[in-house]
């Protein structure tokens, strides 16, 4: 038998000074899709509450940009400072993802993909760490059967 079980989206978040990237899953956490890239300013929870109950999302992954040496660095305790605000305002789970070259890897993406090598990657970033996720996922149930 073959059973379908829709799951949960999950929404990824690529947490920047000026923009944050967002993506979202498909209802089978099988693609990653980029979906905008928001302002990051005071409206941005009030945005991403809405965007959170349109698209029935119940986890959110954040990128962390740690450093080579995989500590927490100036980046990446303003991305935990940033999360922690939105934990206190939204009620859903919210998990983190090592981000480190998600950025360079969308610019490397967009370049081969002949778009403008200056076009805004934020949501395309936010798509990388999320597939990333649903892959490290994925994994985890194979190893465990």
């Amino acid at each position: 038998k073959f059973i379908l079980k829709i799951v949960m989206r999950i929404m990824a978040l690529d947490i920047g000074e000026k923009n944050i990237g967002v993506a979202i899953s498909d209802k089978l956490n099988i693609l990653a899709i980029p979906h905008s890239i928001e302002k990051n300013d005071e409206n941005f929870i009030e945005k991403i509450s809405r965007l959170i109950e349109e698209k029935d999302i119940r986890k959110i992954i954040v990128g962390i940009p740690y450093n080579l040496k995989g500590k927490a660095g100036y980046q990446a305790n303003k991305t935990f400072d940033f999360t922690q605000k939105l934990k206190e305002k939204i009620k859903v789970e919210i998990d983190y993802l090592d981000e480190r070259f998600s950025t360079k890897i969308s610019k490397n993406n967009l370049f081969q993909s002949k778009k403008a090598a200056n076009a805004p990657v934020d949501k395309y970033a936010a798509a990388i760490i999320l597939e990333n996720y649903l892959n490290n996922e994925k994994y985890n149930i194979e190893k465990n059967k």
